[in-house]
This record gives structure tokens, sequence and C-alpha cells, in this order.
């Protein structure tokens, strides 16, 4: 069974072709989504891990990082045991996924005309994403961190700004 409607209103007519465009081009929409969902996830990385916090980075893997920079020799330890102030300072304020940045800037968001797609090209995102083995014939375990998450709170938002972007081709 089939009703067809047909509709003699001008008005009416103008705000349904422009909500036909509208529909059949989400780019603009997707492209505010995008950015959303992007801003979400660079605040992941900036809390350490959301709605759970992340598994911290072990001292072993910092100190090997802290060693490997500069062309000078320097020192983690003092000769009591402790740790020297370089290593401290060098250690203090760090988060966890974020030594240098460089993954937490190289998420992008790509819209579409019917969808986005939120990621980042480093070959070693997945590891932190998922966890597993790495390393040397694998023998590194690397806890899964996942970074790549839309929150809760995001959801209510993307909506507003689909809801906005329909109305606004209804109003235009």
């Amino acid at each position: 069974m089939r009703i067809d409607v047909e509709i003699k209103d001008k008005q009416v007519q103008r705000l349904f072709t422009r909500l036909k465009r509208n529909v059949t081009d989400l780019r603009p929409a997707f492209r505010a989504i995008g950015e959303i969902v992007r801003s979400s996830v660079i605040r992941n990385f900036q809390e350490g891990g959301r709605p759970e916090k992340w598994e911290p980075t072990k001292v072993k893997s910092i100190y090997r990082a802290y060693l490997g920079r500069g062309k000078r020799k320097r020192k983690a330890y003092t000769l009591k045991g402790g740790f020297t102030k370089g290593f401290t300072r060098y250690t203090s304020g760090k988060k966890t996924l974020i030594d240098r940045g460089k993954l937490q800037n190289s998420i992008t968001a790509r819209a579409g005309a019917d969808r986005v797609v939120v990621g980042t090209k480093r070959v070693y995102a997945r590891i932190h994403q998922m966890g597993g083995m790495a390393g040397r014939n694998k023998k590194v375990r690397i806890p899964a961190r996942p970074y790549l998450m839309v929150q809760e709170e995001d959801w209510e938002t993307m909506r507003d700004c689909l809801r906005g972007f329909l109305m606004k081709g209804a109003q235009g």
C-alpha cells in the first residue's frame, strides 16, 4: 500500500528542497562532528585516559627515552641510587602517551558526503590503542590505552550539531 502526498505550498516545497540538498551532502555537518570527536580524542590524551585513566608508563621506559636524547651522556641515577635532578625534571609533568606529542598531534578528521573518519597514520598508533606485544622479539607488553574514543558527553553535542545543520537548511 502506498500513499502519495502532493505539496502545493511554495514555502513548504522550498523547505523540502533545502532539506534534500543538505541531506544529500552532509559534508559540512560531518566536518563539524569530526572536529568534536577530534577535540575529544585530544582531551583523552590531556587527561591520561577517559573515562578510565590509562596504565602509566613505567619508569624504565621513561629512563630509556631520557638517555636516548641529545649527544651528551645523561645520568638518571645518583650514587646513592636516587634519581638525578635532571631526570626528575624530565619526568615531572610527563603524561602517558605524550612524549613529544607526535601521536596526539597526528589525529585528523576527514569528512566525506556520508561519513567522517577520525584517526592517524602513525604506524605505532594501533599498538597504543589496542595493546599487545612490541619491541625486538615481541618481548615488551604495551598495555591498551584506548585514546580513539567518543565520550558519552560528546554524543549530545554531535546530535545538537546535526540538528542545527538540518534546521539551518530548513530556514536558509
